[in-house]
């Protein structure tokens, strides 16, 4: 990932003026540094409850800020319509988030409600819970412990969809 820049740079220095050079060498490393927030690493796993019930656990692996949060949420659309499954975001990496990432987090809560899927909040952090429950608050659904996604399924009266073959 440095050597881009740094071949840039080196390019830039040798056709252009020196001082010319290095700030389009620090032009590159800024738009490479964008792109990393803009795109956090989503991971997915197809799990099960103890009663066996299917669900559908993302991961993003840093903070939800304004850049990353409009990819996160079309990712997240994206594999649960895929799975049709409750979907359970784990937040435990998520350390800070601002209010463009309520409102998006509001929106995706409306795609899951439109949809009549599940959508649940683990390991918020209740700096972000609070943030997030101005915008939605009677949906947002936030558990912390791993045997409460059961219960949170069995009074939503959710079972097991089966598949037609």
């Amino acid at each position: 990932s440095d050597l881009v820049p740094g071949i840039g740079t080196f390019v830039a220095c040798l056709v252009l003026p020196l001082e010319c050079g290095i700030l389009i060498g620090i032009g590159i490393n800024v738009i490479f540094i964008l792109y990393n927030v803009a795109r956090p690493k989503l991971s997915f796993e197809l799990l099960l409850t103890q009663s066996g019930i299917e669900y559908l656990m993302i991961t993003p692996d840093r903070c939800l800020i304004f850049p990353s949060v409009e990819y996160v949420r079309n990712w997240v659309n994206k594999h649960s319509i895929r799975q049709n499954v409750p979907v359970v975001v784990d937040a435990s990496h998520v350390y800070s988030a601002d209010f463009t990432t309520a409102t998006v987090v509001g929106s995706l809560i409306s795609d899951f409600q439109q949809r009549q899927q599940l959508l649940f909040f683990y390991n918020l952090k209740p700096t972000i819970y609070e943030l997030f429950k101005q915008v939605s608050a009677a949906q947002l659904v936030v558990y912390y412990q791993e045997h409460q996604l059961e219960n949170l399924l069995k009074e939503r009266n959710y079972s097991q969809k089966s598949e037609v073959a």
